[in-house]
């Protein structure tokens, strides 16, 4: 250490500074004990709260199974037990021990600049790609909806690759570490689409890499590099198997793994996510521009992005209030629905994914003036990745890629994959600036760059094209103006098309002025880019000049989408989680019992959103999930979608109260018919199929009869004697740990109203392991001895055991290699002198 030239560490202590800097800037409000207020954050607080209450009981211990939502469901994805410490550890110290939201924008920045030295890029261009990644306007919107987890994958994605340079470079032993750290860091955010994302980048690179070794004939270090990453890299995923294993062996019985009752009107397909559901939030094929004219399609659903005095549709709108009261009503809520800016593929959004108009003009320049190391693996990655976020809009190759492209059915919203064009074309622009702070400053280098010139020229004059000839409308406006063609008021259609064509001309006013901004910070670029190349401008001057206009073009249209309206105080952002009137009466009730909340007015919302507030005070039968068990989906749709005419459904599921009204008007309706805990049955009928047992529910006296599909007759067909005196009570429900206790004169069927889960729950009679049936297709039935008996169901999953083991054992070896990667690095440095 004595020989250890500190003043190295300067120019990566300013950037840590930098970085420090603008995140406490940017994030100045929580600074003020304000609270950022995500939306869906407050959401998993909701879906947490039956998790957190039992850990409130049992001095912190977390329960593998969640009683809060879809009358219950394993809480791997909401509130998981796990021993994994070195991936949490290790980004936590990254980000300082930051809190969010400032551990988001910093963990980014400090990735990025790794990835950035890595490739060989200065200290201060390396600031300037990072800030710009972490803050491009994909990140800022996540982070203000509440996408914590995506946004810290994000974040970390550039170290990955980052260690992976270091191993392919034949620095192994750091390497090896740094790749064993990323990858366990990665898998503990639990986001497993971005990291499927992060993959496909990295075996982009890992190509690249490999071809180059292939045609130098350098297979030692093919296969040395390869065995080194591969076994890094399962190190690493294996420090979360507490995580993986639970959560792969319930992904295939989620939504993600398929269904029997697939149809075609389902979102469920036969061993995955439907077609159509799966390509919800496609882009459109010119959509990815985004990246370089924010506001090309509008910017973010809603009218934000315009002010109303200059609105041309508001002021038509207001103009024409006479008109609105002779238009037919429905028709007008729809034009007001209507009136948003966005009008692109997704459908709905909060904001465009920006990367910045300098970071898209230096990659784009890259193309004509770095060497082929990078950028032709960059390319393809980026071309390949564009088609992807197109979706449905590209039909062919999308349904050919989830049928075929190992796991890709089970995620959907293809324009989340925009994330990946997003850091490749800031390693890009880095690549670029670098090369060009580096180049000799000569005419054939001018050359060069006059070609990437000419490339950036060629996307402004494709995006005035397209200016020049979209329609600026979506499909749902389209049949709307067919709607009011068709109207007899000539007033009203007069007044409407004004309102439509005001909608068009907003629209189109956006992107041009985006074309004009983003000309304008590019010209800014490629100004201080000549002058440098012409030797008219000081290296740190161009660099300042570039820098500092990239910033501000990526943070002026952040500003739009996290500021200081997105925090609250903490007293008023605990108002969130204040119980309603209805809330406080049904908590009066001290049994065991769900609640269905209709107060939304809409039952879909009760299985897609309605987490909150219901499951914060209450065992719910709606909830929200992106995984929710498949099973549970099929009686969703097939059944409690129909409701009131699912009553039998409604009881078997125990909802004591139903919510209904609005606002003062909301009140708990009692349900005296709902069946309690658990209850025995008079008959249990075997049906071929599960189609016929779904069937059977919608009449189904779930009282008297329980349905089986025939792989379980053994177990439901028995010499069952009706006995009126029979009882079978709940003692305790203590989510893991089920407790009832039974008495009859004679055998009986027991059904229990609580989810089936073949992948964890076990079933005791009187200590004894025993098995059990599904039935009514959710449920969990199985046959009682005459007498009195304790039956206890365990939720005790082998898969969450093994991990757990097998997390203490990686963890340990990922220590054991960053300790030799050190000591050999220590070794080296004394051998060197």
């Amino acid at each position: 250490m004595k020989n250890f030239d500190w003043k190295k560490l300067k120019p990566h202590a300013i950037a840590v500074a930098i970085f420090l800097v603008v995140t406490l800037f940017y994030c100045k409000p929580a600074l003020q004990g304000k609270v950022l207020q995500q939306s869906d954050i407050t959401q998993w607080t909701a879906m947490a709260k039956d998790q957190y209450n039992y850990m409130d009981k049992h001095n912190g211990d977390v329960p593998l199974w969640s009683n809060g939502m879809f009358s219950g469901m394993p809480g791997y994805l909401i509130v998981g037990k796990s021993n994994s410490h070195v991936g949490y550890y290790f980004s936590q110290a990254l980000s300082l021990f930051l809190p969010k939201p400032f551990q988001f924008f910093f963990l980014a920045c400090i990735c990025f600049y790794f990835l950035a030295l890595s490739m060989g890029a200065r200290s201060w261009v390396g600031i300037i790609g990072a800030l710009c990644y972490a803050y491009a306007t994909y990140n800022p919107i996540i982070v203000a909806v509440g996408h914590d987890t995506k946004m810290l994958t994000i974040a970390l994605l550039p170290g990955f690759l980052a260690s992976l340079i270091w191993v392919y470079e034949k620095k192994y032993w750091t390497g090896a570490a740094l790749v064993a750290l990323f990858t366990a860091s990665l898998i503990s955010q639990n986001h497993y689409q971005v990291v499927y994302y992060g993959i496909l980048a990295a075996f982009f690179m890992t190509i690249a890499y490999a071809i180059h070794w292939i045609m130098n004939k350098e297979w030692k270090h093919l296969l040395v590099a390869g065995c080194v990453t591969v076994l890094a890299a399962l190190t690493g995923i294996m420090t979360n198997a507490v995580v993986i294993f639970p959560n792969y062996e319930y992904t295939k019985e989620t939504i993600r793994g398929g269904s029997e009752l697939a149809d075609k009107t389902s979102k469920i397909g036969k061993d995955g996510l439907s077609q159509s559901y799966a390509f919800s939030y496609s882009m459109y094929k010119t959509e990815p521009l985004v990246m370089m004219f924010p506001r090309m399609y509008g910017g973010e659903s809603g009218y934000r992005e315009i002010e109303e005095d200059k609105s041309k549709a508001i002021a038509a709108f207001r103009d024409g209030q006479q008109a609105a009261q002779t238009a037919p009503q429905e028709l007008v809520q729809k034009l007001q629905y209507s009136v948003t800016t966005y009008w692109g593929g997704i459908g709905g959004t909060s904001g465009p994914p920006y990367a910045g108009a300098i970071i898209c003009f230096l990659a784009l320049v890259g193309f004509a003036v770095l060497d082929g190391k990078h950028k032709w693996w960059i390319l393809a990655a980026c071309v390949l990745t564009f088609m992807m976020s197109w979706g449905g809009f590209f039909e062919g190759f999308n349904g050919f890629l989830l049928n075929h492209l190992p796991m890709y059915n089970k995620f959907r919203a293809p324009s989340m994959i925009i994330i990946v064009p997003t850091l490749l074309l800031g390693m890009m622009a880095t690549l670029t600036l670098e090369r060009i702070a580096e180049a000799e400053q000569t005419e054939a280098f001018l050359n060069k760059y006059k070609k990437g010139l000419m490339i950036a020229g060629g996307v402004f004059v494709l995006a005035l094209l397209l200016y020049f000839t979209m329609d600026y409308k979506t499909a749902g406006d389209i049949e709307l103006s067919k709607q009011i063609s068709s109207l007899q008021d000539a007033n009203a259609q007069s007044w409407m098309r004004s309102i439509m064509n005001g909608l068009v001309s907003d629209r189109q006013g956006l992107f041009f002025s985006d074309i004009l901004r983003s000309l304008f910070f590019a010209a800014v670029a490629a100004a201080a880019l000549w002058f440098y190349i012409k030797k008219k401008l000081p290296l740190n001057v161009m660099l300042a000049v570039v820098g500092i206009f990239a910033f501000i073009d990526v943070m002026a249209i952040d500003a739009t989408y996290l500021n200081g309206d997105n925090y609250k105080d903490k007293e008023e952002s605990d108002n969130a989680f204040a119980p309603r009137p209805v809330d406080t009466e049904i908590l009066k009730d001290q049994g065991y019992y769900r609640v269905l909340d209709l107060s939304s007015g809409d039952i879909g919302s009760v299985f897609n959103q309605g987490a909150m507030p219901t499951s914060y005070f209450h065992k719910s039968i709606g909830g929200y999930h992106p995984a929710k068990l498949s099973i549970y989906q099929d009686l969703i749709e097939k059944q409690l979608y129909n409701f009131p005419n699912c009553m039998p459904v409604i009881n078997m599921l125990n909802t004591k109260y139903i919510i209904t009204g609005q606002d003062k008007n909301m009140r708990p309706m009692p349900n005296p018919a709902a069946l309690g805990a658990a209850w025995f049955v008079k008959h249990v009928n075997v049906l071929e199929s599960p189609q016929q047992v779904m069937s059977a529910l919608t009449t189904l006296n779930t009282k008297d009869t329980a349905v089986a599909e025939k792989g379980f007759t053994d177990l439901v067909k028995g010499n069952f004697t009706a006995d009126s005196a029979a009882k079978i009570e709940l003692v305790k429900n203590d989510n893991d740990i089920t407790t009832y206790k039974t008495s009859a004169s004679s055998a009986q069927f027991a059904v229990f109203s609580e989810v089936y889960y073949d992948k964890g729950w076990n079933a005791y009679l009187d200590g004894n392991k025993v098995p059990y049936a599904k039935v009514n297709y959710v449920l969990r039935g199985m046959p009682v001895p005459a007498g009195n008996h304790e039956i206890v169901f365990k939720f005790e999953p082998r898969s969450h055991a093994l991990g757990w083991t097998i997390t203490n054992i990686a963890g340990l070896l990922t220590l054991l290699l960053v300790g030799v990667s050190v000591w050999m690095g220590v070794r080296k440095r004394k051998v060197l002198g």
